[in-house]
């Protein structure tokens, strides 16, 4: 609103209503801001001296608890400290930042915000305080992310379908030409029996296929109350390892967190891959040793599988180790969804795995089921 002309007579007046309507309109700006935006303001040291309601809402922190504060009390540990650095040097001096960070709230999860930073400047031309304008963007970063994720899987189920399945069905059809090419009813015989390989890599292929597919599907899968002892006990007596291998020790420990709320089909299919890999990638060396524990950490409950195995060079197959296109050990069987699948389910419930190993001394696969759910002990 531009300075009026004022007259002596009505100086007191006309100014009286000029700062009342600035007032209006800063009042109103405000509130459009609020509406839509989460505001911080921070000195030069970076510590907030005002939050609004948006902002405490979004990162679940009372007001109290954020101001006198650093930003770092949301830090994710997401970006580097290069990126920080970089944005600290910008407003710094004097210059508009803006970008996209990932922000972590009090309970743990996290969350994306479109930022900009405006610097405040000084009659020295330094800046005094700075004001951070951000917008929440984390359902466009989860479909982004899911867009990626959805990409990635049609590439690599289009290599499974050109790769996985092209050997047996090779082998299917030379078996075929050569029973129908041959005179003798004992080898049509042989070469009858051998075309059971084929079909059973086509099923399992086939089923696991299936079983990636469904996945994604199982967003609102249903989760229940479950006790980590009885699924591990069923999962035993589904791989038969008490008649099929009597030289293999697998032991369960259950006391740290001895319950979870969770899909009961997501905790067997994943206690069912992590064990079976275990056993499939014994070492020849020495009797085969696994170690199945649930524990509690900040919170959340975890499980960890610890074998005795072959081991994986994670040096060179980390990044391919939870994928479609992986072949981490010197045999050609070693090229299954099982990792897959069992990296995929942990996600879809907003959990976690990943892998530490060594060759010839074994692996540990360490799962976080949950990002953003406690622990409740009854």
């Amino acid at each position: 609103m531009p300075l009026p002309m004022l007259s002596k007579e009505s100086d007191k007046l006309s100014l009286f209503k000029y700062l009342e309507g600035v007032f209006n309109d800063l009042e109103q700006q405000k509130i459009a801001l609020d509406q839509s935006a989460i505001v911080a303001f921070t000195d030069t040291k970076g510590d907030i001296t005002y939050v609004n309601d948006k902002f405490c809402e979004i990162s679940q922190y009372a007001r109290e608890e954020l101001v006198g504060q650093n930003h770092r009390i949301i830090n994710s540990g997401y970006h580097g400290k290069d990126f920080f650095t970089n944005l600290w040097r910008t407003i710094a001096q004097g210059k508009v930042w803006s970008g996209e960070i990932r922000n972590r709230a009090k309970d743990g999860s996290h969350y994306w915000v479109y930022t900009t930073i405006v610097p405040y400047l000084g009659a020295n031309g330094k800046p005094y305080q700075y004001v951070s304008i951000r917008f929440d963007i984390t359902k466009q970063k989860n479909q982004e992310l899911e867009l990626k994720q959805r990409t990635k899987q049609l590439e690599d189920f289009c290599f499974i379908v050109s790769h996985n399945l092209r050997a047996p069905l090779s082998n299917l059809l030379l078996l075929t030409s050569m029973i129908k090419e041959s005179d003798s009813l004992e080898d049509q015989r042989t070469l009858i029996d051998k075309l059971a390989k084929p079909v059973h890599i086509l099923n399992e292929t086939f089923n696991e296929l299936v079983e990636s597919l469904q996945i994604r599907q199982d967003v609102d899968i249903k989760k229940e109350k479950l006790r980590f002892d009885e699924c591990f006990q069923k999962t035993m007596e589904s791989l038969n390892v008490d008649v099929i291998y009597p030289d293999i020790t697998i032991e369960g420990n259950f006391d740290k967190a001895p319950e979870i709320h969770y899909p009961k089909k997501y905790l067997m299919s994943i206690m069912h891959n992590l064990l079976s890999n275990a056993i499939r990638y014994r070492s020849p060396k020495r009797n085969l040793k696994v170690e199945l524990e649930s524990y509690l950490k900040n919170g959340e409950v975890h499980m960890k599988v610890k074998d005795n195995g072959i081991g994986i060079d994670m040096a060179a197959n980390e990044k391919k180790l939870f994928g479609l296109r992986k072949t981490f050990h010197d045999n050609h069987d070693a090229k299954g969804f099982g990792l897959f699948i069992t990296k995929t389910q942990i996600e879809t419930m907003g959990g976690s795995i990943y892998a530490e190993s060594e060759l010839e001394k074994g692996s540990t696969f360490f799962v976080q089921f949950h990002k953003n759910e406690s622990y409740e002990r009854n």
